[in-house]
């Protein structure tokens, strides 16, 4: 089995099983990175796709999922390698997702405009402020994610499901003025998407960070920040999976 490849997933898509493929290479630098170690010594390098032995794999698993989620690293950053993989699981009738810090506009444009994804996760990390990416990402790259979140009516239009992402460490990121500011900015960029919290893991991250964990309590209170700005609004956690998160107290 190739070593970038999950097999069978059934938490990477919700209510899903999908083969989960790791695409290596990424232009931002964030310490709670939790695939570092499928890439070379550390690095976030761009070691490129075994494209064959990948289609091989999707092959073999396709009568036991529905969809193929691409990752990891920054799935775009080998574009040629995706798109060549989402064409052929399309053939297989497999649905595909991608997974996305939003960095390279352009490429999720083409991919879009090619109909060849049907699920978009965009990773937003911390408010859309410069110094706030810099701090995390280690690179400016507000105007890029700005501009892909701008993508939501394309892919509404094109009947493909979106969806944001914030992972929150304690101490980190993920304090509520600045899930406030994440929602508001979304909503501004996007329109009221589907906003997911998810709950960071210390123990795998690249860096080391403070041990611990929001709790799902916290999480859960944490993200009814959002909840003024966002209509659908969710926890991912270890304990309980999938959340929708309502008003309350």
């Amino acid at each position: 089995m190739a070593k970038n490849i999950i097999p069978l997933s059934t938490v990477d898509w919700y209510g899903r099983a999908v083969t989960v493929v790791f695409l290596m290479g990424c232009p931002f630098r964030c310490p709670y990175c939790q695939n570092y170690a499928l890439l070379e010594m550390g690095k976030l390098t761009a070691e490129p796709a075994n494209v064959k032995e990948i289609e091989s794999e999707i092959e073999k698993n396709s009568i036991f999922i529905s969809g193929v989620v691409f990752t990891g690293g920054e799935p775009f950053h080998q574009f040629d390698a995706l798109l060549s993989l989402a064409e052929f699981a399309h053939r297989q009738e497999l649905l595909v997702g991608v997974e996305t810090n939003g960095y390279y506009t352009g490429r999720i444009r083409q991919m879009v405009e090619a109909h060849l994804v049907d699920l978009i996760c965009m990773d937003v990390k911390v408010p859309l402020n410069r110094d706030a990416y810099l701090r995390i990402c280690g690179i400016d790259a507000v105007d890029h994610v700005s501009d892909s979140l701008r993508l939501y009516d394309l892919c509404r239009e094109s009947g493909i499901d979106f969806e944001v992402r914030t992972t929150v460490f304690p101490d980190l990121t993920g304090s509520p003025q600045e899930i406030r500011s994440i929602a508001t900015q979304v909503r501004e960029l996007a329109g009221d998407v589907r906003y997911v919290l998810q709950q960071g893991m210390p123990e795998h991250a690249w860096k080391k960070l403070p041990p611990r964990s929001f709790t799902r309590d916290e999480l859960m209170a944490l993200a009814r920040n959002a909840i003024p700005v966002l209509s659908d609004v969710r926890i991912r956690t270890k304990e309980c999976g999938e959340e929708r998160v309502d008003a309350g107290r």
